[in-house]
């Protein structure tokens, strides 16, 4: 269930059922010429969507908010938000979730260059220790901790982030437009033209979805 496009009745629902907010969290940054400059959103929020599709929950418009982006390289068309800015937006979400009655809070980052993830986890920290929303749990994870397993530790528009996209939205996805002189341009990891592919992606993306699936599963049932 998409809390946008969610009519009050059955919102109210499933808020009751399974009381938690999927928030997908990510960029608009350069990610090589083959990738949409969104993509950090867009696999977060249909990863969230899958995870609410198998245990529920309401899953929240994507943020577009990156701190520490590829702006720092000069690469174009790249927003780069402050590290105030994105705590300060994550700990207002995080207060109008709580006092929504979301007694979960599940903070899906597909961008997570350490900074972003740092400031993240500060936000969620801070609005933890305040104390005025004691009954509402916060989870800040970069998508690839739920797939270390398989050797998924983040890249940037490379191996595993085509492969995952393949997957998710093959449509935005042109390996084509990869060449010798331009495969790294703002890639990071391996060349994704000999490394990835679809069934790569569905394999990261299962993983992620189930073990998330589980917590969020155990969570409810604790």
């Amino acid at each position: 269930m998409n809390y946008e496009g969610s009519l009050p009745k059955e919102f109210g629902e499933e808020l009751s059922r399974a009381p938690v907010a999927y928030l997908p969290w990510g960029a608009l940054e350069w990610h090589g010429r083959h990738l949409p400059l969104g993509l950090d959103s867009l696999k977060a929020h249909r990863l969230c969507e899958m995870v609410a599709e198998r245990v529920g929950g309401i899953v929240v418009p994507p943020v577009w908010c990156g701190f520490s982006t590829l702006a720092e390289n000069g690469l174009p068309y790249t927003l780069e938000f402050s590290r105030d800015t994105v705590m300060l937006l994550l700990k207002e979400y995080l207060e109008q979730l709580a006092m929504v009655g979301f007694k979960l809070v599940v903070v899906l980052t597909g961008h997570y260059g350490p900074k972003h993830v740092a400031a993240l986890v500060e936000a969620a920290n801070t609005f933890t220790v305040s104390g005025r929303h004691s009954e509402t749990v916060v989870w800040v994870l970069p998508e690839y901790e739920l797939a270390r397993e398989l050797g998924y530790h983040g890249d940037h528009a490379a191996k595993w982030e085509t492969s995952i996209l393949m997957h998710l939205r093959p449509e935005l996805v042109d390996i084509e437009r990869l060449d010798d002189r331009t495969a790294t341009e703002g890639i990071g990891g391996e060349d994704p033209r000999r490394s990835a592919s679809s069934e790569l992606g569905a394999q990261v993306v299962e993983r992620i979805v189930e073990h998330l699936s589980c917590r969020v599963a155990e969570f409810l049932g604790s």
